[in-house]
């Protein structure tokens, strides 16, 4: 599976992936069943990210919360 998309924001889901490895599991798991294929989280600097899995490519699109 490929993360791509905002820079700051795949570095803020490795941090998770480092420290939480339960919460970042079900960040996956909810973008990948949810209708909008999508699931949101906070960084750690408090600003809000979208994780939207595209199933066709096998891919984690990481964006800003607008």
């Amino acid at each position: 599976m490929n993360l791509v998309g905002n820079p700051d924001g795949v570095e803020e889901l490795r941090k998770i992936s480092s420290e939480r490895k339960e919460f970042l599991k079900f960040l996956i798991t909810e973008a990948k069943t949810s209708f909008s294929r999508s699931a949101e989280f906070k960084g750690q600097d408090g600003r809000r990210w979208v994780i939207t899995y595209n199933g066709q490519v096998d891919e984690l699109k990481i964006s800003p919360k607008d």
